[in-house]
């Protein structure tokens, strides 16, 4: 049971720490802002994240196993996280140390889980690869073990690059960011293998 606890709070951590818009927006967010503003950041990003665990967890969970639901979420995620790898590749790495400040803690909150929800990753993750280890007899339970890991993940960016800001240069997010393209090229190919085996189990 404690393996099984651990793996979990390994998945939330671990699904939370993959680049994306979240993890980006809570960087940039906390170099331009500060910790506390980062905090808040964090904070609008782990309320999008609890309201997509109590989806999948109450509402999406048996869905999550249909495998024409994982044909279809898995094509349309293969190809977005594709599209994603290319732009990250091609993109200019510009993270606009101390411009552009918001000081109104509420719309960075606010931001914070616009970007979220609106985040296919997030969606990708919590419908088809967090639905299988989830189980009814102990739902808010593991509920609980995976916000914790999403807690350590998201105040854990902010309090890190707070602490290491200057180690975020433009040159380093460039290969930060081709980095993030190649994890997201292997993620596509793994949502690809997942949509042709839902595919051999419908004929």
């Amino acid at each position: 049971m404690s393996i099984e606890i651990f793996s979990l709070y390994f998945i939330g951590l671990m699904g939370a720490l993959i680049p994306g818009p979240d993890i980006l927006f809570i960087i940039r967010t906390t170099l331009s802002n500060g910790r506390i503003a980062g905090f808040v950041a964090a904070s609008g990003v782990l309320f999008a994240s609890l309201f997509y665990l109590s989806l999948v967890g109450f509402g999406l969970k048996n869905i999550g196993h249909n495998p024409y639901f994982q044909l279809f979420i898995g094509l349309f995620g293969s190809i977005y996280l594709l599209y994603i790898s290319f732009s990250i590749w091609n993109a200019t790495a510009h993270l606009k140390r101390g411009k552009e400040k918001d000081k109104r803690l509420s719309h960075i909150f606010l931001k914070g889980i616009v970007v979220h929800l609106s985040n296919p990753k997030a969606i990708i993750f919590f419908s088809v690869i967090l639905a299988p280890f989830l189980h009814s007899n102990i739902l808010v339970f593991q509920i609980g073990v995976l916000t914790l890991g999403h807690i350590t993940s998201f105040f854990g960016v902010a309090y890190g690059v707070s602490k290491m800001g200057n180690f975020f240069t433009d040159s380093r997010t460039h290969i930060t960011n081709r980095l993030s393209a190649l994890l997201f090229i292997f993620f596509s190919i793994e949502l690809l293998k997942n949509s042709y085996e839902a595919f051999l189990s419908i004929i």
